[in-house]
């Protein structure tokens, strides 16, 4: 008997999926996690009532996933989703998961939403093929190789891969080539990557764009650009926008720490180090800065710490942890309800200081960015 294909293998194992046993763990897990089950227990089960049979007599992956996910859309709720392997956000909740041994997902550093008239790109992360490539985001992806645009399955091939790409009324073509890893590890790759100290006449003002708040080796990023490439800037522009969140706490240690300069002179040699960075901050936000991202910028700028500059947040911040429900599939269920300092900011998100209307221009300038080495410039001076 000649090998399956991949397509044959793909549809042969979705004929073997247990579609009510996979229900069952979802309206299980929903029931038992969710974080209003008890304030909001009747709607919940009618949701569930109201959506079982259309799972249960799915025919595919697809049919699956879209009945939970149209059922979790009914409940108005951050951080509650349903991932299968064909999607981003699988192998972001693998990672999360799994710190060691994460499912790696072919891409080519870039996030994309889908909408009616298909994929937009989300997020260009630092120092990937898709910055290199000149994506923006904005821009819409037609197709892969003369094929329907797929986020995973249109990278899970050897060598280039040729993108017909729409933006605005321009269509061109480009030549990408995908990399393979762990969806965390492409953020954090992509905040090493983004440090960079802007000049600004005879100032320098430091940058960097941390992708998400999801462990210590981000911390650590953020920390070691601040104390190393950064230390002799004389005001920094920490980047929250877009990407996902994580915990919040001790990310903006370096920046309330009283500056100080230590030194150690030993018979081994002589080194340095800055302890805490007290110069002028401005934080970026827009309307994808989420999750435990919104609860450090509301804790920055509720203490005069920072000046936020950009678009109110995505007002996205319940707790949650990912679930596995099987090789193919993660479910999140927000399960806890968070309050910042007395405001709770699910469904409502973090206002800047100095709101700008429109984050990229044309020619893809970066205006939020702008804006915030505007003020700086003009702070320094004085």
């Amino acid at each position: 008997m000649p090998p399956l294909t991949l397509l044959a293998a793909f549809a042969l194992a979705q004929t073997s999926d247990n579609f009510p046993k996979l229900w069952e763990q979802v309206s299980s897990s929903i029931s038992s996690r969710y974080y209003a089950r008890k304030t909001r227990g009747e709607e919940m089960n009618r949701l569930l009532e109201k959506y079982k049979p259309i799972a249960t007599e799915a025919h595919s992956r697809a049919e699956f996933s879209k009945a939970v996910n149209d059922m979790i859309a009914e409940f108005h709720d951050s951080h509650f989703a349903f991932y299968g392997d064909d999607q981003q956000g699988y192998y972001v909740m693998d990672g999360l998961l799994r710190r060691t041994g994460a499912a790696e997902m072919p891409n080519i550093g870039a996030w994309y939403r889908l909408g009616p008239d298909g994929y937009t790109v989300q997020m260009v992360v630092n120092g990937g093929p898709a910055e290199a490539a000149g994506i923006r985001k904005g821009d819409k992806i037609l197709a892969a190789d003369g094929k329907p645009f797929k986020p995973v399955a249109s990278f899970g091939v050897d060598g280039n891969v040729k993108l017909s790409i729409l933006r605005g009324y321009q269509r061109w073509e480009k030549e990408v080539k995908p990399q393979k890893g762990s969806a965390v590890e492409m953020f954090l790759d992509g905040t090493r990557d983004s440090v960079r100290v802007i000049d600004q006449g005879p100032k320098k003002i430091g940058y960097i764009h941390v992708w998400t708040l999801a462990s210590d080796a981000f911390r650590n990023a953020l920390a070691g650009a601040v104390y190393g490439k950064l230390s002799e800037t004389d005001a920094i522009v920490l980047d929250l926008r877009d990407g996902f969140g994580g915990r919040p706490e001790g990310f903006a240690d370096p920046f309330f720490r009283p500056e100080a300069r230590l030194e150690w002179k030993t018979s081994f040699g002589d080194s340095k180090q800055l302890f805490g960075y007290q110069r002028p901050l401005i934080v970026l936000i827009n309307e994808g800065s989420r999750s435990a991202k919104e609860v450090l910028s509301l804790i920055l700028k509720k203490s005069g710490r920072a000046t936020l500059v950009g678009s109110t947040t995505a007002g996205n911040v319940l707790g949650t942890f990912p679930q596995r429900l099987s090789d193919w599939a993660y479910i999140e269920i927000p399960m806890t309800d968070v309050i910042t300092d007395g405001v709770r900011l699910e469904g409502r998100g973090v206002d800047p200081d100095v709101r700008v209307p429109k984050e990229f221009d044309a020619e893809g300038h970066d205006l939020y960015l702008s804006k915030a080495l505007e003020i700086l410039t003009a702070k320094l001076k004085k």
